[in-house]
């Protein structure tokens, strides 16, 4: 009687590792299965993310060539931010939001003269930063050059959301002049006012209470009311203009749980607008 006890103890014990055993198997499978639909549902999402991407091209003409030109902010503006699109929709059954924000890049300190009579009017550790990225930044500027270089102390790339401390990227043009041997400008309309007095300043222009009467009003102001310079001044190395030949987009897309950003900018060719950089945004 005994050893057919043992026998059925046995025989128990064999059922309960094969039972183990099954529901680990099931579990694993269950992981992997989860897995592989979790990947699945991560490459859809990205797909969904680079396809908004890609589709950002017809909104950002569209508002270049409508709107670029009659752009006014307030003069207590501390950046050239405007909001351009921020849109929810539904592709496929997954829920998706395309939000698109430009920063003007004439309304910023040119790259030329961001370590010059400028240099004040930059956030933070810009000046350590542009002093690190050396030849790199002058032969190719790119926000991603400083990115490399910040070691994450201070924000380059500026926010989805307007940020108490501003972002290099709203301070420094990298695409201004937007082509090589042309001269800097200034957007009068867009800049912070403290950097277009700075530029008045520097150059013995006359004209800034006019400047800061018209934006007031939420008027669309021309540098040509500005008096000329002094007679003993130099020529300026900035012109003020009242329209910016060169725009920086920020391009938040989110697909599900998938969120990306890019940075792009946008160059006046003279005929047409057209794309010159995009960055993707890895802060």
């Amino acid at each position: 009687m005994k050893g057919a006890s043992d026998q059925r103890g046995i025989a128990l014990l064999l059922v309960l590792v094969a039972l183990v055993l099954s529901v680990t198997a099931a579990a694993g499978l269950a992981r992997v299965a989860a897995t592989a639909r979790l990947r699945h549902d991560a490459a859809a999402t990205t797909r969904l993310a680079r396809e908004l991407l890609d589709a950002v091209d017809a909104p950002v003409l569209d508002w270049l060539h409508r709107h670029a030109g009659r752009l006014v902010l307030p003069p207590d503006a501390v950046s050239p931010r405007f909001l351009v699109l921020d849109d929810t929709l539904d592709l496929g059954g997954v829920p998706c939001r395309l939000t698109i924000t430009a920063f003007g890049q004439c309304g910023m300190v040119p790259v030329a003269e961001a370590d010059g009579r400028l240099a004040a009017m930059l956030p933070g550790d810009a000046h350590r930063l542009l002093a690190r990225a050396g030849s790199v930044w002058t032969d190719r500027p790119g926000l991603d050059v400083l990115v490399a270089v910040s070691g994450g102390a201070d924000p380059v790339f500026p926010g989805e959301a307007t940020a108490a401390l501003r972002a290099i990227g709203e301070c420094v043009a990298t695409h201004n002049p937007s082509h090589r041997g042309r001269v800097a400008s200034l957007n009068v309309n867009t800049a912070p006012l403290d950097l277009v007095a700075a530029v008045y300043a520097a150059h013995g222009l006359g004209g800034i209470d006019a400047v800061a009467e018209a934006r007031a009003q939420g008027r669309v102001v021309s540098p040509g009311t500005a008096r000329a310079p002094r007679s003993n001044a130099t020529r300026p190395a900035i012109v003020p203009v009242s329209m910016s030949t060169a725009w920086a987009f920020r391009v938040d897309c989110r697909a599900g749980s998938t969120h990306e950003s890019w940075w792009c900018v946008y160059a006046d060719t003279g005929s047409n607008w057209e794309r010159v950089q995009r960055l993707a945004i890895t802060e």
